[in-house]
């Protein structure tokens, strides 16, 4: 089965030409200042939408660690995605770049996704390209900026170079300046002795939090996809048919419920959880994990995810006391880094 990434790439390069298939290997790697810049405007305008309705930032703020704060986003028609947004922080270093198609390794190829989605359309460019291009062409602002990021180009308003600003932007979203990094550094001040007990138990065998966690940032780490007992539709170990995680790509049903492996960098800034967002609160999150999976009494989703049959053996439950699970929040709270904020470059130049 050819994955959603290949099926829309046909049908972006049919619509913006074969000439732009070299925008995959283009990107500078070290982009200018004004590149970035460009990228900046780019990612807060909600003139990248066909309808002006949405912007990158309206999934992406920095408000919620470059997340958004709903269970699923919404398009530009105000409808919702498939799935819940996720922290673009440090997204760079990702092995992988979305909840549940392992095909997709670095921005150049996920950024097709919410530009030439259609159902539901993100920000809606299929059929619309040429128009939005027009539009950046007849704003003096986005001139003066185009120029500047592609001084050598007698054309430079291009799907390409929409592109590589963003991905060079987006590239900037870097850091490295939590408590828990401090303590990693040598800083054995950064955690208090509550946060300490909250590693020890993260860690342990009991929890085994660090075997799917693993708070590195690098490209050689192979992405870790896990049915977690989310759902269990009618005890069939079935998640919901409109989104069964990497069983939609690959078509084998030891992969339904296979999601991706999120970064616990900012957790506590980026709820709701999960790859649908129906986890509203950590505190939550941590009962399924304890139960072993979330139990779902009535309605057309009920089951005990408990049972699913492919379930993640790492799921298999545990107890915790009051005080432990507090300290457990303490040191996922040690994950919390704002320091972006002091950074205006990578802030709204809208604002």
């Amino acid at each position: 089965m050819k994955s959603t990434a290949v099926i829309i790439l046909i049908i972006f390069f049919t619509a913006v030409g074969v000439a732009e298939l070299h925008l995959f290997s283009a990107v500078n790697k070290h982009p200018m200042p004004a590149i970035i810049e460009l990228g900046r405007f780019l990612f807060y305008d909600p003139q990248l939408s066909y309808n002006q309705t949405k912007s990158c930032s309206s999934c992406h703020s920095p408000i919620f660690a470059f997340s958004d704060g709903y269970r699923r986003s919404s398009g530009a028609d105000g409808y919702a995605v498939r799935r819940n947004a996720p922290s673009l922080i440090n997204a760079k270093f990702l092995a992988a770049y979305t909840w549940g198609d392992s095909s997709i390794h670095n921005f150049e190829s996920q950024l097709i996704l919410p530009f030439f989605n259609n159902a539901p359309k993100e920000l809606g460019w299929q059929k619309n390209n040429k128009e939005l291009l027009t539009r950046f062409s007849a704003s003096p602002l986005y001139q003066t900026l185009f120029k500047k990021a592609f001084p050598r180009q007698q054309e430079p308003i291009t799907f390409k170079n929409i592109a590589t600003a963003l991905i060079s932007f987006e590239s900037q979203l870097v850091s490295f300046n939590a408590p828990y990094d401090a303590f990693l550094n040598g800083d054995t001040t950064a955690l208090n002795a509550f946060a300490k007990k909250g590693m020890q138990l993260f860690y342990s065998q009991k929890l085994a939090c660090g075997t799917c966690h693993i708070w590195q940032n690098s490209n050689s780490i192979k992405p870790i996809y896990a049915n977690t007992g989310l759902y269990n539709i009618n005890n069939s170990s079935d998640y919901p048919s409109e989104d069964q995680g990497l069983f939609m790509i690959s078509n084998k049903d030891s992969d339904k419920g296979l999601f991706r492996v999120p970064s616990l960098r900012n957790v506590l800034l980026t709820a709701p959880y999960s790859h649908d967002g129906s986890v509203a609160t950590i505190g939550e999150l941590i009962n399924i994990y304890q139960r072993g999976g979330r139990k779902i009494s009535e309605g057309e989703l009920a089951g005990d995810g408990k049972y699913n049959l492919h379930k993640s053996k790492l799921i298999k439950g545990f107890l915790l006391s009051h005080e432990e699970k507090l300290a457990l929040i303490s040191f996922l709270d040690a994950f919390t880094d704002t320091s972006y904020f002091k950074r205006k470059n990578l802030l709204n130049p809208f604002n």
